[in-house]
C-alpha cells in the first residue's frame, strides 16, 4: 500500500470540491466523489467543444467553404477585414481541437481509472 503525502493546500483543495459536489452524491445522481468529478468536467468540456464546434459551423456558413479553402482565397490578397475573420475562425478551430484533445484525455483517464478499481 503506498502512502500518498498531500500539502495542506491540496488538502484544502480536496475537501472544497468534496463540499461542492457532496450534494450529487447524497442525492444518488452519482455513486461516488470521482464519477462526479469526470462527469462535470466531461460536461464542461463538452460545452466547449460544442461552443467552438458551432463557431466553425457559422464561419462555413458564412463563406461557403472550410478554412483550408477560405485561407487559399485570401493568399496574396486579404483586406485587413478578412484577415481578422481568418484569426477569429483558426482561434476557433485551434481552441476546438484543444478541447478535442483535452476530452480524449478525460476519458482515458476515467478508463484508466474504472479498471484500476
Amino acid at each position: 500500500m503506498t502512502n500518498v503525502i498531500v500539502s495542506a493546500n491540496e488538502a484544502r483543495l480536496i475537501q472544497s470540491i468534496e463540499k461542492i459536489v457532496s450534494p450529487l452524491i447524497h442525492e444518488g445522481v452519482f455513486e461516488n466523489f470521482e464519477r462526479a468529478l469526470h462527469a462535470l468536467l466531461l460536461d464542461y468540456v463538452d460545452r466547449h467543444i460544442s461552443i467552438y464546434a458551432d463557431k466553425n459551423a457559422e464561419f462555413e456558413t458564412r463563406y461557403k467553404q472550410n478554412f483550408d479553402a477560405f485561407t487559399a482565397s485570401l493568399k496574396d490578397r486579404a483586406t485587413p477585414e478578412q484577415e481578422d475573420e481568418w484569426m477569429d475562425w483558426e482561434s476557433a478551430i485551434l481552441f476546438l481541437r484543444k478541447w478535442h484533445t483535452i476530452r480524449e484525455q478525460v476519458v482515458e483517464q476515467t478508463v484508466k481509472d474504472d479498471t484500476d478499481q
